[in-house]
């Protein structure tokens, strides 16, 4: 979905009638439902794996230069992953600036960085860990 840059500048807001005109009520529309997101298979370097876990990426624009996102990994049997050395490293967008990124499972949560310099998403630390992951996190990009 396309969000207009600018609301119209030249249609007044409502008509003679008093009926907000149709190029306003696209654009409210659309600021209302926002982005529905766009999906992608996350790949990760350094990601320790028993069995083959399943990853799934969804991200959201914000607005023109902000992003959202959310990658969930479900292990087969267990995960593990370092903070520094375990990344996903096929963001389709182009990160522009760093950001944050946490990843909870259950009721836990640690905060990592997202770098865009190497563009990548870092985890961080977890061991073992039997239920799914889900790193989330607002970036800077385009």
């Amino acid at each position: 979905m396309t969000i207009p840059l600018l609301p119209p500048k030249t249609e007044p807001v409502v008509d003679n009638d008093r009926f907000m005109t149709i190029n306003w009520l696209v654009f409210q529309d659309q600021l209302a439902t926002g982005d529905l997101g766009k999906t992608w298979t996350p790949t990760f370097v350094g990601l320790t794996e028993t069995g083959v876990a399943t990853k799934t990426g969804v991200y959201y624009r914000i607005s023109q230069k902000l992003v959202a996102f959310r990658i969930v990994i479900t292990p087969a049997t267990n995960t593990s992953a370092t903070l520094g050395s375990t990344y996903c490293n096929n963001f389709p967008l182009t990160i522009r600036a760093n950001g944050y990124a946490t990843s909870c499972s259950g009721f836990t949560a640690s905060q990592a960085g997202v770098t865009a310099s190497d563009k990548r998403i870092y985890t961080a630390t977890w061991s073992l860990i039997t239920t799914p992951i889900t790193i989330t996190g607002i970036i800077e990009a385009n």
